[in-house]
């Protein structure tokens, strides 16, 4: 379970820690935790999971914009395992996966 949120300390690659508090989170609950993401990146299976219109904006950036470090933290999971998306169709309605086999698309 993860609680990764843009610009946080909890994105550091670098961290010794399985588990990291999150505190004053920008949505509810204020405070939770959060695997770390040397944790995550380390996890055979990774799975998102997005549902609804408020996700569309989020999803497409996140899988076909390149960020700035940091501000999307989903595009530093690095796995060497499988990553998959679970989306229902209100979350991925902008996507624009006819560009996917393009080469000179991102990611």
């Amino acid at each position: 379970v993860a609680s990764l949120f843009p610009h946080r300390s909890t994105l550091d690659l670098k961290t010794d820690s399985w588990v990291l508090p999150v505190e004053n989170s920008p949505k509810p609950p204020p405070e939770r935790i959060t695997m770390s993401l040397p944790v995550i990146n380390a996890s055979k299976d990774i799975v998102f999971f997005a549902i609804g219109e408020s996700k569309a904006e989020v999803v497409q950036r996140t899988l076909e914009v390149q960020a700035l470090p940091g501000s999307l933290p989903a595009q530093l999971v690095k796995s060497q395992g499988r990553v998959r998306w679970l989306l229902d169709v209100m979350s991925a309605q902008f996507l624009d996966i006819a560009e996917w086999d393009n080469p000179k698309a991102w990611p």
